[in-house]
This record gives C-alpha cells, structure tokens and sequence, in this order.
C-alpha cells in the first residue's frame, strides 16, 4: 500500500540515503545486486549534478531530475508511470502472477528486484539473481533466451527444502561467479 502514494522524493532524490531507489541498489545489495550501468534503469531519477543537460534520444533532463522520454513529458509525469508499474510489479509478485512481471515495461534488473522482495515469502520463485546467463549457468543446460519466468521456475526446482532463498541466492550466484558450470 506504501508503494502507491510514494511521492517521488521518496522515490529518488539525491543525496538521501532513505529513497526508494537507494535501498533497492544499495541497501538491499546482499539479496540481490542490480548496480551498475545508468540510474535511467530506475525510469525516473534525481541528478546529483544540476547543470545544464539537453534532451536528446528518448531521455529527457530537468535540472532536479531525468527521465525515459516515452515515460512522460515532465519528471512528475515520468514518476506516475514508474510508480504504478512498479505497483503493478509488486502486486503481481505477491499474487504469484510472474508472467505479469515478465511484461512490465521495465528494465529486467529492477523489475526481478522488485519482484523477489514482494513475491509469497513462504514460497518463493524468484530467487535474488536478475540475470538471464547467470541463471541458465546454474541450470548447466539451460537456454539464456528463455524468459525469467521459465528460469526462475526452473531454477527454484533446485532449492532444498531446508534452505533459505538467500542462501539458494547466493548459491545460484556462486555457480555463476565461479564459472563452475558450462552453458
């Protein structure tokens, strides 16, 4: 429910170590990385640097803010969209629609975030890994082309049934960082 009227401050604001996008990249890093590449895969962020930035090739600048062009003509506008599929996101993982989290129009890193965070605790699916090869490593023969959906199926198979899914995480992730396994 808090997810719905969080403003976008809340969302995003530089400098503020409490917005929701700092948790889920940072805060929130042990179950789960999506650092790196651009701030952009949030939707809508706010700039540390305030200077001057043209628009250009679907992104858009404000000084306080930027912002996918195709997500609205204003930050504010921008904020809407992210917010309510960011919402839709979260209540499809709660309700176990995976599928529906698979079509979000959001980038796969921090939509699969957002999902393992909102998914039934008592048994979950999506584990705290948000890349298709690092999956499918984990499989050994599983095809990286496959959507997240069938992968994460796949992979929560494999869990034990004494085993927390931080753990299964960070063991799913171990055959990718280690490169124990051949795809």
């Amino acid at each position: 429910d808090r997810l719905k009227t969080m403003s976008l401050a809340e969302y995003s604001k530089a400098g503020d170590q409490d917005t929701f996008t700092r948790w889920l990249e940072v805060k929130l890093a042990e179950s789960g990385s999506i650092w790196g590449g651009s701030s952009f895969k949030f939707g809508v962020y706010s700039r540390k640097a305030v200077t001057e930035k043209k628009s250009a090739e679907g992104l858009s600048y404000s000084p306080e803010y930027a912002w996918y062009t195709m997500y609205g003509a204003t930050a504010d506008e921008a904020f809407e969209k992210t917010r309510a599929t960011i919402v839709a996101v979260a209540e499809a993982a709660a309700n176990g629609d995976f599928d529906a989290v698979e079509s979000a129009a959001f980038g796969d890193a921090v939509k699969w975030k957002i999902a393992f965070h909102y998914q039934n605790r008592a048994a979950p699916i999506v584990v705290g890994v948000f890349m298709k090869v690092a999956l499918a490593a984990f499989l050994k023969s599983a095809d990286a082309k496959q959507s997240f959906v069938s992968l994460y199926r796949q992979v929560s198979k494999q869990r034990q049934t004494d085993e927390g899914v931080l753990e299964f995480s960070s063991r799913v992730w171990e055959a990718w960082a280690t490169k124990e396994t051949e795809i």
